[in-house]
């Protein structure tokens, strides 16, 4: 049986690209979800981390049986070659003390945004924090303790395809790449043809 849950790669640029389509996010969301609930782990809220982890988070909690699902954000400041220290921008509006706290994001990537929301939920009380994530880069610092992927490539999700259309199309331009290029090298990483056209002619 073919493995649904397999990512092509696409080499641009010396830069690595994976798209996985929504009925492979839904694959893996379910292979995320079935690694915890084999674990016999059970939670009382899963925290959402805005806004990468918002798509599937309904999903991970109607097949973990999750009662509660809230959500927070946190942000680094960045300029140039540099970042700052990660910070909670939108606060977490209910309650954890006492339970037992499942962490849920789309990609754990330099990892600084995971031990943050770790941090963060231990000052707000929270009873255990386990860490999940749909992807999970090598390079990151923190390893999450459930994730469904791995990859040291640039993931383009398909809840970003206008935001990552919009990115290519200025950066290859300034390259002095062409449009019918920059549509064919979004063709090649797996972006859809008719979004591609869509949002190229706006």
């Amino acid at each position: 049986m073919k493995d649904q849950t397999a990512l092509k790669e696409t080499t641009l640029d010396n830069i690595s690209y994976v798209a996985p389509t929504w009925d492979q996010m839904g694959d893996l969301t379910f292979l995320l979800a079935k690694k915890i609930l084999d674990s016999g782990q059970s939670f009382d809220r899963v925290v959402a981390l805005a806004k990468g982890g918002w798509t599937w988070a309904r999903t991970i909690v109607d097949l973990l049986e999750v009662p509660q699902l809230s959500s927070t954000r946190l942000k680094s400041y960045c300029n140039v070659n540099e970042c700052g220290q990660v910070k909670v921008t939108q606060p977490l509006s209910d309650s954890v003390d006492g339970e037992n706290v499942l962490i849920f994001d789309d990609v754990v990537d330099s990892g600084e945004t995971f031990i943050k929301a770790k941090e963060y939920l231990a000052l707000l009380g929270a009873k255990t924090i386990t860490t999940a994530s749909l992807c999970y880069k090598p390079r990151s610092k923190f390893i999450p303790d459930f994730y469904a992927f791995n990859t040291t490539s640039w993931v383009v999700f398909p809840h970003e395809y206008r935001e990552f259309i919009t990115q290519c199309q200025k950066q290859w331009a300034e390259k002095n790449i062409p449009q019918t290029e920059i549509k064919s090298r979004l063709l090649a990483i797996g972006v859809p043809e008719n979004q591609v056209d869509y949002f190229l002619a706006k």
